[in-house]
């Protein structure tokens, strides 16, 4: 049950916007749900740069002070560390902070490790992949250092929920997964027609569209692969594809060799956070190849956008996509299973429309930021009753 009592919340995160990423996006999203709700929540994340004063602004409501983190990799790390953890400890002591929940393994995670909070509740969320890599190699004694004491840890697959319980053991751990706005995500029929008026993408074709990053992880290699063969196949058939990468230019590269630089084939690069909604929107189909996933917010918001979903049956994927019901999940490593996974819904309008419909469905009813604030909130208070010994 939700606690009424106003809670004083310390939202630690490297990561924040302007980043894009699950990470920015769940710690931003949550904050502003949290402060919806009426309690107090401060952002504490970096800003890259020389200097030494910290910055302080408002976004959205939100408190968010950010400290400098230097471009120089020999110092970056010690002087974020030293710094932020300077910053927790003033306000721990000024601000009567109830909360303090950290999300970042590789730098937070430095950061927690010398403060000491006995009038308050740590609690952590396990983004990570790292997480899982160093789990499967049975690095448990090294993760139980990455991850110092802390009080909870919400976990946002039923997979790293299994994985916490195993190497934390005595600490409380919840699977909450992530979630989405429905009031900042949605169909929208008007964006939809103007992006593909802007990229020249005709109104009869159905188009793959998909907002990973270009990095081995993410498994893009498999659907570069499948393109060729498709866009044989389907004449009315575009992709649209967001996000930078390492990966990027080599895949930009691979498609021209392999389809004649086909204008079918959009690649965007890095994309602003306000462009995504226009860019989901603009497609019929939602892909996500991931070898490697926690709850991905991607798909969630394709789902909010009414798109059915191919996604990887790998990490939390299974999780919030329903296969045959949502969306289709396919082997991942398969640029077979990709293209088979698509061609399901290419040639099925009546299948995309249902499955897009149940997709925002789930969304409505629980995948959303304000459903899922209720459950962390619960987290913090049982956290903090038994910390006080209440």
């Amino acid at each position: 049950m939700m606690t009424t009592q106003k809670q004083r919340i310390l939202m630690l995160s490297s990561d924040f916007l302007p980043n894009i990423g699950g990470v920015a996006a769940y710690v931003y999203e949550l904050s502003k749900q949290l402060l919806k709700e009426g309690h107090e929540v401060i952002v504490l994340t970096k800003y890259d740069g020389f200097g030494v004063q910290t910055k302080e602004e408002t976004l959205d409501g939100l408190r968010v002070i950010r400290v400098p983190f230097s471009p120089i990799k020999k110092v970056q790390d010690l002087e974020y560390v030293r710094r932020t953890r300077r910053i927790i400890k003033q306000l721990i002591a000024i601000e009567a902070i109830d909360i303090i929940h950290w999300h970042t393994l590789n730098k937070d995670s430095k950061v927690m490790r010398n403060i000491q909070f006995p009038s308050g509740a740590i609690v952590h969320t396990n983004h990570f992949v790292w997480f899982r890599e160093m789990y499967r190699s049975g690095q448990f004694a090294k993760l139980q250092k990455m991850i110092p004491y802390t009080d909870h840890i919400i976990s946002p697959s039923y997979e790293i929920e299994e994985m916490s319980r195993a190497v934390f053991p005595e600490t409380g751990v919840t699977r909450i997964p992530n979630g989405v706005d429905p009031a900042s995500f949605y169909p929208d029929q008007e964006l939809r027609q103007k992006t593909r008026l802007e990229y020249g993408i005709p109104n009869d074709h159905t188009v793959v569209v998909t907002t990973n990053r270009m990095s081995e992880e993410k498994g893009m290699g498999y659907l570069i692969d499948a393109i060729p063969d498709l866009l044989q196949k389907h004449d009315k058939l575009s992709f649209f594809l967001a996000g930078d990468g390492p990966e990027l230019q080599y895949f930009e590269k691979k498609i021209g060799a392999s389809t004649g630089y086909n204008p079918r084939v959009h690649f965007l690069g890095r994309i602003k956070n306000t462009d995504i909604l226009s860019v989901v929107n603009t497609g019929d189909i939602f892909l996500q190849t991931s070898l490697e996933e926690g709850c991905s917010i991607s798909v969630l918001e394709a789902m909010a956008c009414e798109k059915p979903i191919v996604a990887t049956d790998i990490g939390g994927n299974p999780d919030i996509v329903r296969n045959g019901i949502t969306g289709i999940t396919i082997l991942p490593k398969s640029s077979e299973a990709v293209a088979e996974g698509l061609e399901q819904l290419l040639s099925d309008p009546a299948k995309r429309a249902l499955y897009g419909a149940n997709g925002k469905k789930d969304i409505e009813d629980q995948l959303n930021w304000e459903s899922l604030a209720k459950q962390v909130l619960t987290v913090y208070e049982k956290s903090l009753a038994k910390k006080l010994g209440q």
